[in-house]
C-alpha cells in the first residue's frame, strides 16, 4: 500500500509538500502542487483517516447539532453538511437538541468529547452557558438560523425582518386591507421575533396601528397553526394570514377548510420556508422560500475555512424568495 513517502518519491517532492498538497495548504508551489496531484490522480491514493488526524492534529470530523432531524427542513440542512462535508474529507456527528437550549450546550460539551474539529448548530437563543463553551473553545463554531451579535460566532442566515417584510407587503399589493400574523416564539429572534418585526414594519407602512395589530404566537407545528387561526377568527374578520413558517400556515389552511372557509377565496396565507410540503398541499401554499440546503454547504465551507486558518465574514445573509402559489392567488 502506498503512503505519503512513495507519492513524494513519485512526484519528486518532499513528504512535507504532499503533506501540504492534501491539506490544501496555499503554501505550495503551484508547479510542484500539480505533480502531486497528477500522481494523487494515478494511484488513487486515500490518507488514512487516523494517519490524516495524527498529521495534521485534526480529527477531520464536524460536529452538527439540529432541533430536530425528523423536520425536512432541517433534514435538507444536514444532508448539505454531509454532502459538502463528504466531499472535503470530513465527516460529521450528528446530535438533535429537541430545541432545548440546555440540551444544546450538552450536546457542544459531548462533541468537543469527541474531538470534533467544529461545530455548526441551528440554534434558537444564545445563552451565557453557550458563550462560555464557545469562548472557551478551541475550535470554530458556525450557527444557522440566527444572527448572534457575538463575535465569537460565524451566523449564516436570511434576512428575517425584510423577508417577512416583503411577504407582508406583498399581500398588501393585492389590495387587502386586514393582515394577521401566525408568529414563532418571540422569544426565537430570528423567527419569531424577527419575522414579527417584518410583519410589524410592513403593517403601520400601510396605516395599521401597532395596537391594531392582529397577531397570535405558535410553536412552529402545525396544530399551534391550526389553533392560532381558530383564535384569530373568533376575533376578528381578517382577509389574509402571513404564518412565520410553512407548517403553521398549513395548520391555519386545515383549520379554515374544516370551518368551510375558502382559500385563497375568502381568506389568502402566506408561510415562510418553502416545505417541500407546500408545493403538494391543496391548495397549494405561497412562502418564502429559503435554501436550506445551500445552507447546510456554507455552513461546511464557512467552519473548514477557519480550521484552516482562512479569516471568513462573521455574518452572512442567504438569498431568499417569494413564491406564489394557490393560497394567495
Amino acid at each position: 500500500m502506498l503512503n505519503i513517502k512513495d507519492i513524494a518519491k513519485l512526484a519528486g517532492v518532499s513528504p512535507a509538500t504532499v503533506s501540504r498538497v492534501i491539506n490544501n495548504s496555499a503554501n505550495v508551489n503551484e508547479e510542484k502542487r500539480q505533480r502531486v496531484l497528477e500522481v494523487l490522480e494515478q494511484t488513487g491514493y486515500k490518507p488514512n483517516s487516523l494517519a490524516r488526524g495524527l498529521l495534521y492534529n485534526k480529527t477531520f470530523t464536524l460536529g452538527v447539532v439540529v432541533p430536530d432531524i425528523s423536520n425536512i427542513n432541517f433534514s435538507e440542512f444536514v444532508k448539505g453538511i454531509e454532502i459538502e462535508a463528504r466531499q472535503n474529507n470530513y465527516n460529521i456527528i450528528l446530535m438533535t437538541s429537541g430545541n432545548e437550549p440546555e440540551r444544546e450546550v450538552e450536546c457542544f460539551e459531548i462533541l468537543k468529547e469527541k474531538r470534533v474539529d467544529g461545530i455548526i448548530f441551528a440554534g434558537t437563543i444564545l445563552t451565557d452557558r453557550h458563550k462560555l463553551h464557545i469562548d472557551n473553545s478551541t475550535i470554530p463554531f458556525v450557527v444557522f438560523g440566527q444572527d448572534f451579535e457575538y463575535k465569537s460566532l460565524i451566523s449564516i442566515n436570511i434576512d428575517n425582518i425584510k423577508a417577512s417584510y416583503d411577504a407582508v407587503k406583498y399581500l398588501y399589493s393585492k389590495g387587502i386591507k386586514k393582515i394577521a400574523m401566525i408568529t414563532g416564539p418571540l422569544w426565537d429572534k430570528a423567527a419569531g421575533y424577527d419575522r414579527y418585526t417584518g410583519f410589524l414594519k410592513a403593517s403601520i407602512e400601510n396605516g395599521i396601528n401597532q395596537r391594531d395589530l392582529i397577531y397570535k404566537e405558535g410553536d412552529f407545528t402545525i396544530s399551534s397553526g391550526y389553533e392560532a387561526m381558530k383564535k384569530i377568527l373568533k376575533e376578528e374578520r381578517v382577509e389574509a394570514v402571513f404564518a412565520a413558517n410553512d407548517f403553521m400556515a398549513l395548520g391555519a389552511i386545515k383549520y379554515l377548510l374544516d370551518n368551510d372557509v375558502k382559500v385563497p377565496q375568502d381568506i389568502k396565507v402566506v408561510g415562510f420556508d418553502d416545505n417541500p410540503i407546500a408545493k403538494i398541499y391543496t391548495p397549494s401554499l405561497s412562502t418564502v422560500k429559503i435554501d436550506f440546503y445551500r445552507a447546510g454547504v456554507l455552513s461546511v465551507n464557512a467552519i473548514i475555512s477557519c480550521i484552516n486558518g482562512i479569516e471568513v465574514e462573521n455574518k452572512m445573509l442567504l438569498e431568499y424568495e417569494i413564491i406564489e402559489r394557490q393560497s394567495s392567488i
